[in-house]
């Protein structure tokens, strides 16, 4: 994951998205993203058998339900860099909808929400947050 510069989060989120038969094939919707970007390191057919075969060791309970228990611990929206920058944007414009938004967003991060899906918050991000810097200054 670390040499394609995945996103961890996306990554084991959308695991909890796709079936194992889908992950075999190695074929991914344009939703996930974060699966696609992977794939295309040469190990990824190796990473997923090895994945596949710790799942056939541990797990006793159908994919469905697999899919369910990971998307309850692996969130679907965090808040990321550009979603303040952006949300910062507009309120400096005297325009707080998009603060009010990730703030119902991530009260529920693990719920998929219409809202956020339209506002891209589970999508790759966009080129233009490439070049956001952030300080930890105070």
């Amino acid at each position: 994951m670390e040499d394609t510069g995945a996103d961890f989060t996306m990554t084991f989120r959308q695991l909890s998205e796709v079936t194992l038969s889908r992950l075999q094939k190695g074929s991914f919707a344009p939703s996930l993203w974060a699966l696609s970007d992977l794939s295309s390191h040469k190990h990824f057919r190796d990473w997923v058998q090895l994945y596949l075969q710790r799942l056939s060791r541990i797990m006793s309970d159908s994919d469905e339900e697999r899919q369910h228990r990971m998307q309850g611990v692996n969130p679907r929206y965090v808040l990321r860099n550009w979603m303040a920058e952006s949300a910062i944007r507009k309120a400096e414009k005297n325009d707080f909808s998009e603060v009010t938004l990730l703030q119902k967003t991530l009260m529920e991060p693990f719920m998929e929400q219409e809202e956020a899906e339209r506002a891209g918050y589970a999508s790759k991000p966009p080129s233009w947050a490439q070049q956001l810097r952030v300080s930890c200054s105070s």
